[in-house]
C-alpha cells in the first residue's frame, strides 16, 4: 500500500501531463481548422466532391465502399464535411475570438453552432408595440369575419412522423436516405451527450 505523499506526487505528475496534453490538443485543433492542407479539410473536400458527383446528399455505405472511405468513422467524415462546408465561417470566428481554443473539432463545431444559433427576440416588447389606439379606425362590425389567431398545439410523435413523410416526399428524399441520415444524427447526439457527461 502506497502512502498519501506518494499518491499526491503521482496525481500532481498526472495533472501536469493532462494540462500539457490539453494545451497541445487546443493548439493542434486550431491549426487544423485554419489549414486547408489538414486531413479533415481534405476529407471534407473529397466527400463534398463525391456528393456532387453522385448527385446525393449523404454518403451511404455503398458509396463509402465505392470510394474507399468506409474505414473512416462516419462521425469523422461528417465533421470533416462540416469543416469544409463552413471553413471560412469557422476561421473568421476563431480569428475574432482568439481566446477560444478547443480540444477537438466536434467541440469547436458545437460551440460555434451554440453561439450562432438564431436568437429569440423578446416578444413582450413586440406585443406592446402592436397595441395601439384603434378608435379612429372605421368599424368593420357586420362586414367581415376576422379569423381568430390559431393556437399551435403540441405535436405528437405520430404528427411529427406524418410531417416528416410529407417533407420527404416534397423534397424528393427516399426513406432509405432519410433513415441513414436520422441514424447518423441520433448517434451524433448520443455521442455528444456522452461527451458532456
Amino acid at each position: 500500500m502506497q502512502n498519501i505523499q506518494t499518491l499526491k506526487s503521482i496525481a500532481s505528475e498526472l495533472t501536469s501531463a493532462y494540462k500539457k496534453e490539453q494545451s497541445s490538443l487546443r493548439t493542434k485543433t486550431t491549426k487544423m481548422v485554419f489549414s486547408t492542407e489538414s486531413f479533415e479539410f481534405k476529407l471534407g473536400k473529397l466527400i463534398s466532391d463525391i456528393l456532387s458527383l453522385e448527385n446525393t446528399k449523404l454518403i451511404s455505405k455503398e458509396l463509402a465502399l465505392k470510394y474507399g472511405i468506409n474505414a473512416i468513422d462516419k462521425r469523422r467524415r461528417s465533421e470533416a464535411l462540416n469543416l469544409f462546408s463552413n471553413h471560412s465561417n469557422y476561421v473568421t470566428w476563431l480569428k475574432n475570438n482568439p481566446k477560444k481554443r478547443f480540444t477537438s473539432l466536434s467541440a469547436m463545431i458545437k460551440a460555434y453552432a451554440f453561439e450562432n444559433k438564431p436568437k429569440q427576440e423578446d416578444t413582450s416588447s413586440q406585443e406592446i408595440l402592436q397595441i395601439e389606439d384603434k378608435s379612429s379606425e372605421q368599424s368593420d362590425v357586420g362586414q367581415s369575419v376576422k379569423e381568430e389567431p390559431k393556437v399551435q398545439k403540441k405535436l405528437t410523435a405520430s404528427d411529427v412522423a406524418f410531417e416528416t413523410v410529407l417533407a420527404l416526399d416534397t423534397n424528393g428524399i427516399s426513406k432509405e436516405e432519410f433513415l441513414v441520415a436520422l441514424k447518423e444524427q441520433l448517434e451524433l447526439i448520443e455521442d455528444n451527450i456522452k461527451e458532456v457527461a
